[in-house]
């Protein structure tokens, strides 16, 4: 119940890190005198990761008929550590974790993980937003070889977050906040996902 119950927790975090951000620079205006830029028809692709605005985060996780609100606290050295799309923040326990900016905007998302008795699970999904007002994530996640029988299945989630400012006084960096109040720090969980993880 324990390694089910951690393995949710993870889950929600990673895609809600999934949206690790990165302020995109401003357009520049044009120089006096200069005719501005004719309007692209497609919106460029995004460079480098996408990193999330540091400071507190409410992420709402849509999966099935669940439906679960957070408050997450995040600042740039919590997603080096645990990278986009929790690679590390798994334990070590996705042998990849890709994040490729998309031609339209936002980004394309892929993480193939292994969990031990918990199954392969292979997400893939997209990206979008500014990350620094919101995002949304759309994940979908196949889990193949799991000891429990169903949880061998295919799940949609659909996770989008909001910025609210800094993070609160006695919230730090890392930690997340749960219905109740219950709070933990997702790189405890990262480290009790690889555990969970390791044979």
């Amino acid at each position: 119940m324990k390694t089910k119950m951690s393995g949710a927790v993870v889950a929600v975090a990673i895609l809600g890190m999934a949206a690790c951000n990165r302020e995109d620079p401003a357009p520049s205006e044009p120089a006096a005198g200069e005719p501005a830029d004719a309007p692209e028809t497609a919106e460029a692709a995004p460079s480098g990761q996408p990193e999330l605005r540091e400071g507190l985060w409410v992420v709402t996780s849509q999966m099935e008929d669940l439906s679960t609100t957070m408050r997450m606290c995040v600042d740039a050295d919590v997603q080096r550590r645990m990278s986009v799309l929790g690679s590390q923040m798994a334990g070590g326990a996705c042998e990849e974790a890709e994040v490729s900016p998309r031609a339209g905007g936002g980004w394309s998302v892929r993480s193939v993980c292994d969990m031990g008795s918990g199954g392969r699970t292979v997400s893939e999904g997209t990206l979008t937003g500014d990350l620094r007002t919101a995002y949304r994530n759309e994940m979908t996640s196949t889990t193949t070889g799991a000891a429990v029988p169903h949880m061998n299945r295919s799940v949609t989630q659909v996770v989008e977050g909001e910025h609210q400012g800094a993070c609160p006084e006695g919230m730090a960096p890392g930690d997340l906040e749960g219905p109740g109040g219950v709070r933990l720090n997702m790189l405890d969980m990262a480290e009790l996902a690889g555990q969970a993880g390791t044979p």
